[in-house]
């Protein structure tokens, strides 16, 4: 419907310059039939007459001519009026009311690939937004309200207005071609329909889901999620780390929040035939001195992990490596275990 609508300034515009173009057919017919001048000079009395810029006539008009010229100029000024109005109301919808960013946005939106879909633009959905921009990470915005969009816009986030749990809003947002999925709205209900239409969709996307209440993360959970957070839960447990942890906690925090900290965690994923494939740590790390350290390692499949590899620990496609290092130790790693 809102498509419909969109066009009809657009259409309006084009409908009118057809009058224009008809009325200056009839009228350099009617000079040619009535005072019998040439085409060109037919044009010519038409075009002075419905711009009635005062140029004196080539000829002396008859009285059927002079009543046609009255007729015209009534016709072509009106026509004239018309498209100026319709000119005005294109432009104020195409640009002035929005048309012209909503296409930007939908250019925008369409090029994104290996993206983040965000379901929820409230203070969760900002903050995950923050940090995704923080770390240049491409994502999308998906809310139903003005003012999230509105936000969105000023920092010019892609975004869409609408219902989050809809496989067409979901379809638009790319999800197709997304990487994961932030189901971030305010209630634990919406975040159940969001995660059952993005898992119908693309079963294999990654999907970390907000909830209100610890009692919700198993239902959660069940639809299809493959980590629940619950934002009291954490604040509790980092508020007990920060006044028995103090070190340990501002640590960690300096550590994942800096922009230039020396010392950063990374997730790194084994590629089919990487350079570092079917060898084991100790002597992967002998023949590249990577540097960086492995903590812990995650089997294909498995979602935790917290025992420590070994230096005899083999090296396989699809284990994903959680490093400690230097920006340059862990950007080492990395293209050691990129694919060739």
């Amino acid at each position: 419907m809102n498509g419909k609508n969109n066009l009809q300034p657009y259409k309006r515009f084009v409908t009118s310059l057809c009058i224009l173009v008809l009325v200056f057919l009839l009228g350099t017919i009617g000079y040619i039939v009535i005072e019998d001048m040439s085409f060109l000079e037919a044009s010519f009395m038409t075009v002075i007459t419905i711009s009635t810029v005062g140029y004196e006539t080539i000829k002396q008009l008859s009285t059927a001519g002079i009543v046609f010229t009255i007729v015209l100029i009534i016709a072509g000024v009106g026509t004239a009026a018309y498209i100026l109005v319709n000119l005005a109301d294109f432009i104020l919808s195409e640009f002035l009311l929005g048309k012209f960013e909503q296409r930007r946005m939908v250019k925008m939106i369409t090029k994104l690939k290996d993206h983040y879909i965000i379901c929820g633009m409230g203070r969760v959905g900002t903050e995950i937004a923050t940090e995704l921009t923080r770390n240049n990470i491409k994502f999308i915005v998906i809310d139903n309200a003005e003012e999230p969009i509105n936000i969105c816009r000023g920092n010019n986030w892609p975004c869409i207005q609408g219902d989050a749990s809809s496989d067409e809003v979901l379809i638009d947002a790319g999800i197709k071609r997304a990487r994961g999925l932030f189901a971030a709205v305010d209630t634990d209900s919406e975040n159940v329909y969001v995660i059952l239409s993005a898992r119908s969709l693309k079963p294999s996307i990654f999907i970390v889901a907000r909830a209100t209440t610890y009692e919700t993360i198993t239902k959660l959970e069940k639809a299809g999620a493959d980590r629940v957070l619950s934002p009291q839960v954490i604040a509790g447990r980092r508020m007990a780390t920060m006044a028995v942890q103090p070190l340990v906690y501002d640590f960690l925090d300096t550590m994942m929040k800096a922009e230039n900290a020396e010392i950063r965690l990374a997730e790194i994923e084994i590629k089919p035939k990487s350079k570092i494939e079917n060898m084991t740590i100790g002597e992967a790390s002998k023949k590249y001195e990577f540097g960086a350290l492995i903590i812990s390692m995650l089997k294909k499949g498995e979602k935790f992990s917290f025992n420590k590899p070994g230096a005899h620990t083999k090296l396989e496609p699809g284990q994903k490596l959680i490093v400690l290092g230097t920006s340059h130790q862990i950007q080492t790693l990395s293209n050691l275990t990129s694919g060739r």
